[in-house]
């Protein structure tokens, strides 16, 4: 890759930057960060500072939700703008997946969603947890008031989200 950069294009690119760059892209770098996640929380668990109590569940979604969303975006990002290349003996389209997807008419493709009844969706709420009560809400509040408390700044990385997490707990009591 990074020899086709500097022999068609011109660019002088660092091997290391773009094999980096395509391990961001690659499906088991991804496998391998979920699997940091998984393996994290399981930590937390073997370390007795996780025990799968609702505040428990709360203080982790309040101090690592931030993080885990960043990472998503990021790599959404990254997938949706990155170029699917054509392969000669494949029908499959080519190009940004984001475009492929908004605008399939120009890949030789069609919109396969279709409505969904609200009743239908409805459904689905019968196995997502209930968000939004006002536990919850007083939950958060009180662990936005320790974070106040303590002088920690909100997480950027997942260390200082586990820091955060141990220090709430603490001052919690949980």
């Amino acid at each position: 890759m990074w020899q086709t950069l500097k022999q068609k294009y011109y660019l002088i690119v660092r091997r290391g930057d773009v094999m980096r760059l395509m391990g961001e892209l690659d499906v088991s770098a991804v496998e391998n960060r979920s699997q940091f996640w998984l393996d994290l929380f399981n930590d937390l668990r073997e370390r007795h500072l996780f025990n799968g109590s609702r505040q428990h569940m709360s203080l982790v979604r309040y101090c690592f939700l931030g993080v885990l969303q960043k990472e998503l975006d990021e790599y959404k990002q990254l997938w949706n703008t990155h170029t699917i290349r054509p392969v000669r003996q494949s029908k499959c389209p080519s190009g940004k997946p984001e475009a492929m997807y908004h605008l399939p008419h120009r890949f030789k493709g069609r919109n396969c969603g279709f409505p969904a009844s609200a009743q239908a969706l409805s459904h689905f709420n019968t196995f997502m947890p209930i968000a939004g009560t006002p536990t919850d809400d007083e939950q958060e509040n009180w662990f936005e008031e320790l974070q106040r408390q303590s002088g920690l700044p909100p997480p950027l990385q997942w260390e200082a989200a586990v820091e955060i997490y141990i220090t709430l707990k603490n001052m919690a009591d949980l």
